[in-house]
């Protein structure tokens, strides 16, 4: 290919993103993809570590993430700057997220884990300086009580809560989204979705082997016995698929919108699972899920008009 048609693909890719993609619209598709990455994994945890699964997202996120954000003009000029907000975001916000998702019954897990837009907003307002308008807050706080209503189970009570011991995780791996969120997005004002991208796929390997470490498991014996029982890794390798993939529409969406309105989009991701179970498990719908994502439908077509 010559030189000249190289850059005039490369010049279109790069300028066809922006007109195509913003960061409602990047958000929305995050939000599908990380339900589908929530429920998978649950299921991978019954077969091994949350480690693992790590593990694997971490291999799957150096393959696809570098080359990708390498083409959309994405480069290593700011390594050093964004490394320190790489490794928070690979330790709190991806790691203890996926060490939190294992604890504890998901009924409970999952609305704690989705209650941390509210931390990504109350940071973004110290370290961003992000401000929103009122019709924008009212919008995201639908968005937030949509979310949280549809996580809520059918019965829970204080008994179920005293006794699942599993609380404090979840409760860490909000706040560490929320913090580390809003930290990415500083960094990403600064350099670029796709530099960020480039240095958290980097970072991710590292940080993988430690927490194997720690958990006292070996990928290496754990792909070996993919290849001997694919089946039983499924789940984990769809899992982390999404994740990686859902993920990178998070980074981009930063880069176009503020990370106050881009958290509490892609954590409707509980009530999109909850709603593909409807339609197509013939589960029945509650009346507070149902409600719940009535709010979030309002809140996301409220907010891709005004912002």
């Amino acid at each position: 290919m010559p030189a000249e048609l190289g850059d005039t693909t490369l010049a279109g890719l790069t300028g066809i993103l922006p007109a195509v993609m913003n960061g409602i619209v990047a958000a929305v598709y995050a939000s599908f993809l990380l339900a589908l990455c929530d429920a998978s994994l649950k299921k991978s945890y019954r077969d091994f570590e949350p480690s693992v699964a790590y593990a694997i997202n971490a291999v799957l996120g150096l393959a696809i993430w570098v080359p990708l954000a390498l083409l959309l003009g994405g480069t290593f000029r700011n390594f050093f700057v964004v490394l320190p907000f790489a490794i928070a975001t690979a330790i709190a916000a991806e790691a203890l997220y996926y060490y939190a998702l294992s604890k504890g019954q998901l009924s409970i897990t999952a609305i704690i884990l989705a209650s941390y837009p509210i931390y990504t907003i109350l940071f973004s307002y110290v370290i961003n300086n992000e401000r929103l308008t009122s019709t924008q807050g009212a919008f995201i706080a639908l968005a937030i009580c949509g979310t949280l209503m549809s996580a809520l189970p059918s019965k829970l009570s204080r008994q179920e809560l005293r006794t699942s011991g599993a609380i404090l995780w979840p409760v860490l791996g909000a706040v560490g989204a929320g913090v580390s969120d809003a930290a990415a997005k500083s960094v990403i004002n600064r350099t670029s979705a796709y530099d960020f991208m480039i240095t958290l796929a980097l970072v991710q390997i590292p940080v993988a082997l430690v927490y194997l470490r720690v958990e006292k498991q070996s990928l290496r014996l754990s792909l070996r016995g993919a290849r001997i029982q694919p089946g039983d890794y499924m789940h984990a390798f769809a899992g982390a698929l999404f994740a990686v993939v859902g993920m990178g529409l998070l980074w981009i969406s930063f880069e176009y919108t503020l990370a106050s309105i881009a958290s509490p989009i892609t954590a409707t991701s509980g009530a999109i699972v909850v709603l593909i179970t409807c339609l197509f498990m013939d589960e029945r719908i509650r009346w507070r899920n149902a409600v719940g994502i009535a709010l979030i439908f309002v809140a996301v077509l409220g907010l891709s008009r005004v912002v």
